[in-house]
């Protein structure tokens, strides 16, 4: 298991004492490692251990497939509700096409959508600005996803913070709307490369569901302070 330094990128190899600990620790609790390059604490969780588990299932566990979305290609989907009041979003794509589109999609939801420049210029901006939607390309500025320095920053963050982000992940490898596989990435969406034409109303289904399933749940935690 490769652990990734949010701050300095310096990457680092995991060993068996470390995955076992993690392996134990309960839900919120974290190990704090310091950086061999930049002395920075990493925290880590059992989140870290999805995508080997994950691998180390395969062989096991059939996981079910994705959803049936041909009615995203028909044009069946109906719009019921718009979203509204949600004021930021950082799009971190390649130029083109594709991050027109997203752009495109998300201002027409009602977001003040931007562009990152680069990864550095994107972590700086999470540092001062609370962002309610954010969207990352699985290959951007890197090679993989695994290696990707904001997808780390984004899977350490804690969950007091990243509870009320809306975390979207796009990339070929993906199936639109697998829910599994996003919560496998500790994502809340995962959209194909080649359906980010349809992004506006796979947004326009995606927000709701998510506000109608854990909507409850933040207003509790607001009421109670946490």
């Amino acid at each position: 298991m490769d652990i990734i330094c949010s701050a300095c990128g310096k990457k680092h190899k995991s060993n068996v004492k470390l995955e076992a600990s993690l392996a134990k620790l309960g839900p919120g609790k974290k190990i704090r490692l310091k950086c061999v390059q930049c002395r920075e604490p990493i925290l880590l969780d059992r989140e870290m251990l999805a995508e080997q588990v994950e691998i180390s299932l395969k062989n096991r566990v059939k996981p079910p497939g994705p959803p049936d979305i041909s009615w995203l290609y028909e044009g069946d989907f109906v719009d019921e509700e718009m979203v509204a009041d949600i004021p930021q979003a950082m799009v971190l794509m390649p130029e083109g096409k594709a991050l027109d589109q997203v752009l495109r999609a998300l201002a027409g939801l009602g977001y003040q959508a931007e562009a990152a420049e680069n990864t550095d210029q994107a972590l700086e901006k999470m540092q001062f600005f609370n962002y309610s939607n954010i969207v990352l390309h699985s290959h951007y500025e890197e090679s993989s996803l695994a290696g990707n320095r904001f997808h780390q920053f984004m899977r350490s963050m804690n969950m007091a913070r990243r509870r009320f982000m809306f975390y979207v992940l796009i990339g070929p490898e993906f199936s639109t709307f697998y829910n599994l596989e996003a919560l496998s990435h500790s994502a809340n969406l995962v959209v194909a490369e080649k359906d980010t034409e349809y992004f506006d109303v796979i947004l326009r289904k995606a927000i709701p569901e998510y506000e109608d399933l854990f909507g409850p749940y933040m207003t509790e935690l607001r009421v109670h302070g946490r």
